[in-house]
């Protein structure tokens, strides 16, 4: 008699557990088949996954990073989001027309040193602002009656590009060159 009642207090602790613990028998007909179950991570591609083995690789991070829009501070305190490849948002152009000024003034003076200086400082701010933008600036302006230009690629910021007495034709020259350039920015300091 005792196996029989330990038999039935198994029994039914085997029945009322799973009533007990909120589980139940299911059929396994509706659950749902693991091999069919999507993947969201495969089934949504991930941006700027361009050989799309579902992995950035760090040069993929590297051309994300270089196309993600930055937040350039302007000397008023407020800030301009500049997206490379976009066309410059006018407050930034004013901003680095005012920083390139003195030293395009200086460029155009008769002290002997003035004008190596004033290219010098044209250069820094090219240089200075395409770190902050992810791009290479071009900056067209005066030197002594002839456009030139002076941009942020190497030491001697050169785009190679002679300069002229026709304002419009060195602005032209200095887009074309831009535009061959991974979308340098060019701008023009009157």
């Amino acid at each position: 008699m005792a196996k029989t009642l330990t038999g039935r207090v198994a029994l039914t602790a085997l029945l009322v557990l799973p009533l007990l613990t909120g589980c139940t028998a299911v059929d396994a007909s509706h659950l749902p088949d693991p091999d069919t179950t999507p993947d969201a991570a495969a089934s949504a591609p991930i941006e700027g996954d361009a050989d799309g083995d579902g992995e950035l690789s760090e040069f993929e991070k590297q051309v994300l990073a270089r196309h993600a829009p930055r937040d350039i501070a302007l000397h008023d305190g407020s800030v301009v989001v500049v997206t490379p490849g976009q066309p410059l948002p006018q407050p930034v152009i004013d901003q680095i027309v005012a920083d390139a000024a003195p030293g395009a003034a200086q460029a155009q003076t008769d002290d002997e040193f003035a004008p190596m200086a004033g290219r010098r400082s044209i250069r820094e701010v090219a240089t200075s602002y395409a770190d902050q933008i992810g791009r290479t600036v071009v900056i067209v302006y005066r030197d002594f009656g002839v456009w030139g230009t002076i941009s942020s690629v190497d030491e001697s910021g050169g785009t190679e590009l002679a300069g002229t007495s026709d304002r419009d034709a060195m602005v032209a020259a200095a887009t074309d060159w831009a535009e061959s350039h991974d979308e340098a920015y060019v701008v023009v300091v009157e």
